[in-house]
């Protein structure tokens, strides 16, 4: 592999930011409905962008001008702190590893880009993508935006890689062409380890610092 560029999920890779979502998304759709969901019942739409998870809680149209977007992003980021503090242990100093080494950094997160740049922010890591590619309200378009990333930057697939922790991750992978690195050192991501290892991804890894050595191999 002529590695050129590592393309990075959000949630559950750089930072254990799942819970924080979860949290929000429960909160605002709480204060919404007056029903206070379980962690299932808002997971289950993960791979949808904030608009079509919130839409699918509510009950309201991913248009409605009622639709809680802005009170979903004022608890996400009142909560950040405290549910989220820091990226996973070693991010920054992968990321400066890679641009050190020449490889171009690309964000593609199912989130959509009020949340996306909020965490980016908070943990320091903002300046270090070169693209970012967020998600859809209606489809998990994560196989889209490599697609569209791939001919930004005029690259073959094989000369990027993707890096994230959902067994979706590594559907949209294969769609697009493109190798995945499953990321399993999330606490959130153990319960979905057996479906990721039945998906059979190019790699694996279940420590963040494993993850430079790896990428220094291909």
């Amino acid at each position: 592999m002529s590695l050129r560029a590592v393309v990075f999920d959000l949630d559950g890779t750089l930072g254990d930011t799942l819970p924080l979502c979860t949290e929000s998304f429960r909160r605002v759709a709480q204060e919404y409905t007056g029903v206070r969901l379980s962690d299932e019942d808002v997971v289950c739409h993960y791979g949808l962008s904030e608009s079509g998870v919130i839409a699918r809680l509510t009950g309201l149209d991913v248009t409605d001008p009622k639709l809680p977007l802005a009170r979903f992003v004022e608890i996400y980021q009142e909560l950040h702190p405290s549910w989220a503090p820091a990226p996973f242990e070693g991010s920054r100093e992968l990321l400066d590893a890679l641009c050190d080494a020449g490889l171009r950094i690309a964000l593609i997160t199912g989130k959509e880009d009020h949340s996306a740049i909020s965490t980016l922010a908070f943990f320091g890591l903002k300046h270090y993508f070169d693209y970012c590619g967020y998600g859809d309200p209606h489809i998990n378009c994560k196989h889209l935006r490599l697609l569209e990333l791939m001919e930004l930057w005029d690259m073959r697939p094989d000369e990027l890689i993707y890096v994230g922790d959902a067994p979706s991750d590594i559907d949209c992978c294969r769609l697009a062409g493109v190798a995945i690195i499953s990321a399993a050192w999330s606490p959130t991501c153990q319960g979905e380890a057996g479906e990721c290892i039945a998906k059979n991804p190019d790699y694996r890894i279940s420590d963040i610092k494993q993850l430079l050595p790896l990428l220094q191999s291909l």
